[in-house]
């Protein structure tokens, strides 16, 4: 199986059409039909549903996109960076991290200068991901993790801050207990169809009622500084804001849980060259 025909086949799945396809790899639409239709007829299988906004890979088509892709962006890479010494690294870095991550961030931006010829596309969402569907190099997510299919390092321990808009205080009065929170509306994280959210703190656990939910860190923090909700942020965020003002902190004599943030990646056995350096390298910084 020709190794140009699956860059090729990656780059239209990536895509999904044949013209930008031919505008990301240089070559030239007729080229491209050309040989994926010379690789449909040695697979003896039909890889794209062709439509008139594009194609769209068939089921088999997407079975040997998850297959290959990898392995052909590390082939790529390897091209790349191959006999070139580490300050000349070059490619792109696909990561992902819950939205408004600081840490990431600061890792991303001290790499990113370091080695200024990669190029880094950072997704913010903690929605769940598949490594390989959703062509992500490196993932954070927060909370213990295990798989077959990836590598899991502790990389940062966040703490967090119990928080409220001072006019919100006004209006309800200022909680001294865990269980007068349920006298609040309660802006947090959840998923869609949670409708209350545990809290444990000094060993204390109660289930509070939930008013505003959102799976995005920002629409959470968003609502709590508009004084209509009063909620948990990360300590380095909601720092920010009370040195401004425009939030206090609420029950700062409990013990609020620490969330761990875990860095994850394909365990395979050799990763790309800028995988294998971004990884080193926020292991360095974390430790």
């Amino acid at each position: 199986m020709n190794l140009n025909t699956l860059h090729l086949f990656v780059a239209i799945v990536q895509t999904g059409s044949l013209s930008k396809a031919s505008e990301r790899t240089g070559v030239p639409i007729a080229t491209i039909s050309r040989q994926i239709a010379e690789l449909e007829k040695h697979l003896q299988i039909q890889l794209f549903d062709r439509q008139k906004s594009g194609v769209k890979p068939t089921m088999a088509g997407q079975k040997l996109y998850d297959e290959v892709h990898l392995s052909i962006d590390n082939l790529l890479n390897a091209k790349q960076v191959l006999f070139d010494d580490e300050q000349n690294l070059k490619g792109i870095l696909r990561i992902s991290a819950p939205s408004k991550c600081e840490p990431v961030l600061a890792w991303v931006s001290e790499f990113g200068q370091k080695f200024p010829n990669v190029q880094i596309h950072a997704t913010m969402t903690e929605r769940i991901l598949d490594l390989s569907a959703d062509s992500i190099d490196v993932a954070f997510r927060i909370g213990e993790l295990h798989g077959e299919h990836f590598i899991a390092k502790k990389v940062a321990t966040l703490g967090t801050k119990w928080v409220a808009h001072p006019e919100l205080l006004a209006r309800f009065g200022t909680p001294n207990t865990l269980k007068e929170l349920k006298n609040f509306p309660i802006a947090t994280w959840a998923k869609n169809g949670e409708n209350e959210v545990v809290i444990q703190m000094n060993k204390e656990k109660i289930a509070l009622p939930i008013a505003f939910a959102s799976n995005d860190a920002y629409a959470v923090e968003y609502m709590i500084v508009q004084g209509l909700y009063i909620g948990q942020m990360s300590a380095v965020t909601a720092d920010e804001w009370i040195a401004k003002k425009r939030l206090v902190e609420i029950l700062p004599k409990l013990e609020k849980p620490d969330y761990e943030l875990f860095m994850l990646y394909a365990s395979q056995r050799y990763p790309s060259a800028i995988v294998r350096a971004f990884v080193e390298f926020v292991m360095d910084q974390a430790t």
